[in-house]
């Protein structure tokens, strides 16, 4: 099966929390384009499902996102559902980029100096 996905997709520290609904999801990974996040089974959400809010409780701009649910996988860390976010406009899509990017910032790996004996994180 051909990878459809456009967009880096980052894998998160443990502990990033999303809302949806009214309850609290660990996040496994974020795009600019889509949400997965750690299930308790392969039921929870159904395929096509529509979500009307996302939120990022620790992020101080509260915005709220839509999206669809578009599979549930079985992963390392349980069952991981993945959610394509539905955006109104072109505000929501910068944004989403702006924190998808800020995650892949969070989880990049300590780069190895050459000219040094230890490791420093990437300034």
């Amino acid at each position: 099966m051909k990878n459809r996905r456009q967009t880096i997709r980052s894998t998160t520290q443990y502990g990033a929390i999303a809302i949806i609904g009214k309850e609290r999801f660990l996040i496994n990974n974020i795009s600019s384009e889509g949400i997965g996040v750690v299930v308790e089974g392969p039921d929870t959400f159904f395929l096509g499902q529509r979500i009307e809010a996302i939120q990022f409780p620790k992020e101080k701009l509260a915005m709220i996102f839509r999206g669809i649910v578009s599979h549930t996988s079985k992963t390392d860390r349980g069952y991981v559902c993945g959610i394509r976010f539905v955006f109104s406009g072109t505000r929501d899509y910068a944004y989403m980029e702006d924190l998808a990017r800020k995650y892949q910032e969070d989880v990049q790996p300590p780069v190895l100096d050459s000219n040094s004996d230890r490791n420093d994180a990437p300034k």
